[in-house]
């Protein structure tokens, strides 16, 4: 099987341990290919809805490793059980959700393996959520898929809380000398200054903090405006 989706390949680079789990599995195909290409041994999937949970089945038994995996439809982590994964995956849904998911579970403060998290929406509030409720993050990178541009993170649960600078809320770990996390980086100062121009009149302090995180964010990749 290949996997030619940018931001799956991503997520599958940074899994660390043997045995993933996979929140919100969809069809399967980023836990399919960690056990297809031998970086993990074993995989656990898991989906609120049936079809996209019996379709991540036929992957496996067209793949003949349904030995090697286990199936649970679920809400979150609700009904998964985690004894000997070294790696939650939770990708493809919004930074809202993402959060409530990880909230909902006590056993992610005992867990001891890494999350790898994609959010495609509000990922400047699961930053501050990871941030402010003990996750320490360890990586984040942006990849481009056509005309989209994403963030994964990588973060264990330590128990050190922190508050994040309004830098770090938008953009995390990026880093502006990296092709896909510039563009991310540019994208962002572009969202916050269209915002910015839409709440000059109503909020005016509010707009003007914005166009300076905008402008602080263009600074960073050498394009700032005059």
């Amino acid at each position: 099987m290949i996997l030619k989706d940018k931001r799956l390949l991503l997520c599958a680079e940074l899994v660390t341990g043997d045995h993933i789990c996979d929140i919100g599995t969809d069809h399967g195909y980023l836990p399919a290919y960690l056990v297809l290409t031998g970086k993990c041994r074993r995989a656990t999937a898991a989906d609120i809805n049936e079809m996209p949970l019996e379709a991540a089945k036929s992957i496996f038994a067209k793949e003949n490793i349904s030995d090697k995996a286990d199936f649970f439809l679920s809400d979150g982590l609700k009904n998964v059980p985690l004894e000997g994964v070294t790696d939650i995956v939770i990708a493809g849904m919004g930074g809202e959700l993402i959060s409530h998911i990880l909230s909902a579970d006590e056993r992610v403060k005992s867990f001891g393996g890494t999350f790898i998290l994609q959010p495609m929406t509000r990922a400047a509030d699961l930053r501050k959520y990871l941030a402010e409720n003990g996750f320490e993050t360890d990586t984040e990178k942006g990849v481009c898929e056509g005309r989209f541009i994403y963030s994964v993170i990588r973060c264990r649960y330590t128990g050190k809380c922190r508050s994040l600078d309004p830098i770090e809320e938008v953009i995390g770990g990026l880093d502006p000398n990296i092709p896909d996390d510039k563009a991310y980086i540019l994208l962002q100062a572009d969202r916050l200054s269209r915002s910015a121009e839409g709440m000059k009149n109503k909020y005016p302090d509010r707009s003007a903090e914005l166009m300076n995180i905008s402008r602080s964010l263009r600074k960073m990749c050498g394009q700032e405006k005059k």
